[in-house]
């Protein structure tokens, strides 16, 4: 690519000259103000996955004039005439997909000017690089770093960059920069890549600009181009890759799985084709395969001709296969939910709660994290393509329409945890905690501050950085694992861990061996505790304990010595099983008002509402009982926090085909406390010989004898496997020998012989139990989890 400099480099030693640069004073980043500038981008300036990059920086200068910075290194990635194809789950419910450039660059591969280098006396002198993080102000951008040399010795550098138009019409890439060393004998030098002899170097008030012979207009790639199987293409425009992999079983069967069940024939692509219109369940478990009615023949065709490519060369052709049926699964009458709490999710509030709708038709979040501001404003992260904080003030009163909503902050990369520490803002992004400042007083915040980005991080989309909570003068996160790897990889470090963070950016490592952690919380005892979600290794969803060096049972971040010899996987504090009382188990929260006080909550993304739990301590681990709570949310419950006015605030989130509760995608609403009783079970703990169950109202006696006679009680243990979940194994029906009901009416004991310890216990309780002023439960179903026995 041709282009003209105007601009002249000073050079030392025996370096050739090698441009022609002019180098000038200029007002500093931070100095006089400037006009603000016109962007067409909303947001025109934000962080994500590049080019399979991961820590990337993307500027729209205008529609476009594009530049990109690698943040991992501190360097210009690409300045380019062109856009972005904004893919993925955030931007179009993609998985698997992340953003990428297109369109002619400005520079050949190589001839960026932009590896920091320093020299002292003809000496090239090793650095580290760091990024700090960036200022936006009136729409022009200065990025920070610091180039940290041996002695300790700090050189300081902004750049700020921009598009300029000279007087002939040509488009030119400026870059300001300031630099604040301590030594005038150091040499601060941009050079290339591809030949660092090629060298700038920059002082304090160094201008460079390089314009470029005209380009034409580009075009945008077709979407197919790059797929090596236009099958791909069409599954990620569907939600295929939400419940498939190829080559191993997820929620549903491999791509592998299918291909070698069904031969490739006429009569077996017209059955899958109306099973994948149809969707259903049956064939491959209980679990149900969305419907895709918007998907057209030759789509799934080119599908299905992608699946077949699995088809295993050593099954033998000449065997036939027979032809699909349809399977009909009839369940027995007793297996057949009766009514929402008996045997089937809740559809209600909870009666003990007021519900009030907080989003409204131009305010739809999908929420990643909430926070109080000390004046009582509500901060709302989104999980979406605007990478957004909202702050909203009103949110106590009565009237949702009086909420005044603003955007304060953008171009965050999927923030899906904050907190207010001491006033200030804290933002988990997919890549780094940042800490957020508002310099100027209008309420946007400027200061993008890096605060912590030392964990490994790839392209992978299921990367995700959950939480944050703030506890005892540090931050602590959890960190999930790539889903998407070869074979031959391994995870990035920290992947699968609890990280605690002190504001000065050092990292402790915690526990390891978790896969999908989606939030973690402050709960009994002040202690942390997190939930993680089914998959390999886990044969059902959990609520976890977080505690140093434990290890969680996911396999896949296993060390190579470690695989040679496996850790023992400490048990979860409640198993929650997966389709029955947990999908997608969200962010948990101690319980600060009613009869549950001093109970945990955890929200749930795919199983939906809210679930209460009930944990006790037994010979020093904890382990615990989780009920239905509440549901009557317009989606998936992601994330929970108390207001200053005693409401529980409860944020949503979802997407298109999976990762949702009914499909649905944006949800902000309270809770709030009424004062009413709801009838239903309080605790249930563990004794000696069997269980003691409190109830928030006594009993009703009369014929309780007969009704409890229809007590259902299951034991059953999970085995974790390579597989994605897992069944059920050796369960067994248990039946009381005793029951003693207190004089109170409020607590009953079983006596129970068979318990296992490491085993699950459910509780379902009968329909027809009462309490003595006639009201019914509330949720009759209950699922403790029995690691330890007591003694």
């Amino acid at each position: 690519m041709n282009f003209k400099t105007h601009h002249f480099n000073f050079y030392k030693g025996l370096m050739p000259l090698v441009y022609i640069a002019l180098i000038s004073s200029f007002i500093g980043c931070q100095g006089a103000k400037r006009e603000p500038a016109i962007r067409n981008m909303d947001p025109w300036a934000f962080r994500s996955v590049l080019d399979k990059k991961p820590r990337m920086l993307s500027l729209a200068f205008d529609s476009v004039h594009f530049a990109a910075y690698d943040l991992s290194v501190g360097q210009l990635y690409k300045v380019w005439n062109g856009g972005i194809t904004k893919e993925g789950t955030v931007f179009t419910n993609k998985k698997n997909i992340q953003p990428t450039s297109w369109g002619a660059p400005y520079y050949e591969e190589g001839e960026l000017y932009n590896q920091w280098a320093v020299w002292r006396n003809g000496e090239n002198l090793p650095i580290e690089l760091k990024y700090e993080g960036y200022l936006i102000l009136d729409n022009h951008i200065t990025l920070r770093y610091k180039l940290i040399l041996p002695d300790g010795e700090v050189i300081s550098i902004e750049e700020n960059p921009e598009f300029t138009v000279n007087e002939n019409g040509e488009t030119g890439f400026e870059r300001n920069f300031t630099v604040d060393s301590p030594s005038e004998d150091l040499e601060v030098r941009l050079q290339q890549a591809s030949n660092s002899q090629k060298f700038l170097i920059v002082t304090d008030q160094t201008k460079i600009i390089d314009f470029f012979s005209p380009l034409p207009k580009q075009e945008k790639p077709a979407i197919s181009a790059g797929y090596d199987h236009l099958g791909i293409l069409w599954m990620e425009n569907s939600d295929c890759y939400t419940c498939h992999e190829e080559e191993n079983a997820m929620v549903g069967p491999s791509f592998k799985q299918v291909a070698t069940k069904y031969e490739k024939n006429p009569s077996n692509i017209a059955y899958l084709t109306k099973k994948i219109i149809s969707g259903g369940a049956g064939v491959w478990g209980t679990t149900p395969m969305n419907p895709h009615p918007d998907l057209k023949e030759n789509e799934i065709k080119t599908i299905l001709d992608y699946v077949f490519t699995f088809r295993p060369k050593e099954v033998d052709e000449s065997a036939k296969k027979p032809i699909a049926t349809v399977k009909k699964v009839k369940l027995s009458e007793e297996t057949v939910p009766s009514k929402p709490g008996f045997g089937a999710p809740l559809e209600g509030v909870h009666p003990s709660y007021d519900l009030t709708v907080l989003h409204n038709e131009t305010f739809q979040p999908r929420v990643g994290g909430l926070a109080f501001l000390p004046d009582g404003r509500l901060l709302v992260s989104t999980w979406d393509s605007i990478g957004g904080i909202y702050a909203l003030e009103g949110v106590e009163q009565d009237d949702p329409k009086k909420i005044k909503i603003q955007r304060i902050a953008s171009g965050l990369a999927e923030p899906l945890g904050m907190e207010v520490v001491d006033g200030s803002i804290y933002v988990l992004q997919k890549h780094e905690l940042t800490r957020l400042t508002d310099l100027d007083g209008d309420g946007v915040m400027d200061e993008y501050k890096v605060v912590c980005d030392g964990w490994g991080a790839s392209d992978d989309f299921h990367e995700f950085a959950f939480g944050l909570v703030y506890k005892d003068d540090h931050f602590y996160i959890t960190l999930s694992m790539a889903m998407r790897l070869l074979s031959t990889d391994r995870q990035l470090p920290d992947r699968g861990r609890t990280l605690k963070i002190s504001k000065d950016g050092s990292i402790e490592r915690l526990d390891y061996g978790l896969r999908t952690p989606n939030g973690i919380g402050i709960g009994v005892d002040d202690e942390l505790f997190l939930a993680d979600n089914q998959g390999q290794w886990l044969p059902a969803n959990k609520i976890i304990h977080v505690q140093k060096d434990n290890y969680n049972g996911m396999a896949w971040g296993l060390s190579a010595a470690q695989e040679l010899n496996p850790p023992v996987a400490s048990p979860p504090a409640i198993w929650l099983p997966d389709n029955e009382i947990g999908n997608s188990p969200s962010e948990p929260i101690l319980m600060k008002d009613g009869p549950y006080k001093g109970q945990m909550l955890h929200g749930d993304v795919s199983n939906g509402g809210i679930k209460r739990d009930f944990l006790e301590k037994i010979d020093g681990q904890y382990q615990g009982v989780v009920f239905r709570f509440s549901q009557g949310f317009t989606a998936g419950v992601n994330r929970l926090v108390w207001g200053p006015d005693g409401a529980l605030y409860v944020g949503e989130v979802g997407m298109v085909g999976g990762w949702s509760w009914k499909e649905n995608q944006f949800g902000l609403e309270k809770i709030k406390f009424n004062g009413k009783s709801t009838f239903e079970m309080l605790s249930i703990k563990a004794k000696p010989n069997g269980f003691e169950i409190a109830f928030t109202e006594p009993l009703k006696t009369e014929g309780l004898a007969a009704i409890l006679d229809k007590l259902v009680i299951e034991q059953y243990r999970y085995q974790a496997t390579a597989a994605y979940g897992g069944p059920k194994l050796d369960l067994i029906t248990l039946k009381p020998t005793n029951i003693n009901l207190a004089d109170d009416g409020m607590t009953m004991e079983l006596d129970i012989p068979g318990l296992k310890e490491d085993h699950v216990v459910y509780f379902n309780l009968p329909f027809e139990l009462k309490s003595n002023t006639g009201s019914s439960l509330w949720s009759s179903e209950a699922w403790y989890t029995l690691n330890k026995i007591p003694n």
